[in-house]
């Protein structure tokens, strides 16, 4: 998805070349990761010249918590930004599924939060997708662990954090897997790098709870409802071990990269249910929800053809 560099980025209140935004080396940014984001997915519909640009709202309100939790001033951005995503996506010459990443970063003002002396400054990058995967992924427990609430709020969605996420990943890759699961400081099962993690164990759906550490995921939300009302099922915010991952009927993810994407092995454990019913009923919800087949799930639409 990165490797493809994009024509176009909303920039400070305009769309410019992808080249003309940038900041110093020596920026808070740069330096130090200083800078809170979104990744929201915009799927294309080509019947109707639209994209469904999913939970938007939902998205920039918690935006603008990280920017809050790391006291980052962000007076009138989220307005900025709301108006910028439709800027973004009318400018591009993508007709395929996006991936738009809000951000609002520090470029000047160390050690202060006040208004008068940070110096902020906020883009949007839109970038395609690439191709949807139907297969299962390999995962492995990462020796990496979750960043404790102590050191960084994990409900904050920062740069700055997704440092010791990509040593995590580099280390599943390096093993041959496809992804790694974090586990926090007392041993639990957390998140994957970009999703929140799923199992179904005796019929029951659990999911880490937010206590645990883990982002405050707006597809873990729609997964929940979905268990409810399409499957019957209320889903346990409790904390999980790594056997009862090992041990699991079924496990998945669910991001918005990933959507709802199945595990098939965990430290070359295979959930017991090959089939993966739940899960695969659940990630055909989800996906008919986001791509219009049955009533959108909180989308907004914005057309692009006459």
């Amino acid at each position: 998805m990165y490797e493809t560099e994009p024509k176009l980025i909303w920039w400070n209140g305009e769309v410019v070349p992808w080249q003309d935004a940038q900041v110093h080396v020596a920026s808070e940014t740069a330096l130090r990761g200083l800078n809170v984001f979104e990744g929201i997915r915009g799927y294309w519909r080509p019947e109707t010249g639209q994209f469904a640009v999913i939970r938007p709202h939902e998205h920039l309100h918690r935006l603008a918590a990280s920017a809050r939790l790391l006291q980052i001033p962000h007076d009138g951005l989220i307005e900025q930004l709301a108006q910028g995503l439709g800027e973004i996506l009318h400018a591009t010459e993508l007709r395929e599924d996006v991936y738009v990443r809000p951000t609002i970063y520090v470029d000047s003002g160390r050690y202060t939060a006040r208004q008068d002396t940070v110096t902020v400054g906020a883009f949007i990058a839109c970038h395609p997708t690439g191709p949807r995967s139907d297969q299962p992924l390999s995962c492995t427990i990462s020796t990496w662990r979750r960043i404790p609430e102590l050191a960084l709020p994990p409900l904050a969605k920062t740069g700055a954090a997704y440092t010791a996420f990509r040593l995590a990943r580099l280390e599943a890759l390096q093993a041959g897997a496809d992804e790694a699961i974090l586990l926090n400081a007392d041993g639990h099962v957390t998140e994957t790098p970009g999703a929140a993690v799923f199992l179904l164990r005796d019929g029951q759906l659990i999911t880490p709870p937010l206590a645990d550490g883990i982002l405050d995921s707006i597809t873990r939300r729609t997964v929940i409802r979905l268990a409810q009302t399409e499957l019957g099922l209320t889903a346990q915010e409790r904390s999980i071990t790594r056997s009862e991952l090992y041990s699991a009927d079924e496990v998945f993810i669910a991001g918005t990269l990933d959507e709802v994407r199945l595990v098939g092995q965990i430290d070359r454990h295979a959930p017991r249910h090959r089939q993966a019913p739940v899960a695969n009923a659940l990630r055909t919800a989800y996906l008919e929800l986001c791509t219009g087949s049955r009533q959108p799930l909180d989308a907004t639409l914005v057309k692009l053809l006459p």
